[in-house]
């Protein structure tokens, strides 16, 4: 059973921000909190970032703190700006892109295992992986790369 606890700003259950491809993540909310029902991150932005068209067999919600950014679910694109929230339900093909000099989005992933872990995976590379090394990494953990990061 896990504990009641506050995180500040740039503060994350593991104990550093995560490096995904450029952008820092912070986990506010793990797994391991939650009996594996619900993650929470943050992400920060830069502009043009965002990452590979993707799906995966869980659900996912995002809220937009700051900035503006495209998002893309299935052949659906729309402008997500402070304030409004997304979902996307499990297995649609997604991304999203940051349009503004920055931006971060606050989201939660239901069933937590396969997100958390790819973004520890990511975390770990000293360099930019491949588009190999990324479609293996994901697909090791049941995430699909379905195709290039939204172009801005």
């Amino acid at each position: 059973m896990s504990t009641p606890f506050i995180l500040k700003p740039t503060e994350s259950r593991q104990g550093k921000a995560l490096n995904v491809l450029g952008m820092p993540v912070y986990l506010k909310l793990a797994g391991s909190d939650t009996a594996n029902q619900l993650s929470v991150f943050i992400a920060e932005y830069g502009k043009n970032q965002g990452p590979p068209l993707h799906a995966h067999d869980v659900d996912e919600w995002f809220y937009v703190l700051e900035g503006e950014h495209i998002f893309q679910a299935n052949d659906q694109r729309f402008i997500g700006k402070p304030g409004d929230s997304i979902f996307v339900p499990r297995n649609t093909p997604h991304t999203t892109l940051c349009i503004s000099d920055g931006g971060k989005l606050l989201f939660t992933v239901n069933a937590t295992g396969p997100v958390e872990l790819m973004f520890e995976k990511l975390d770990a590379y000293t360099q930019m992986p491949s588009v190999e090394e990324l479609i293996q990494a994901h697909a090791e953990l049941g995430i699909e790369i379905l195709g290039p990061p939204i172009e801005p």
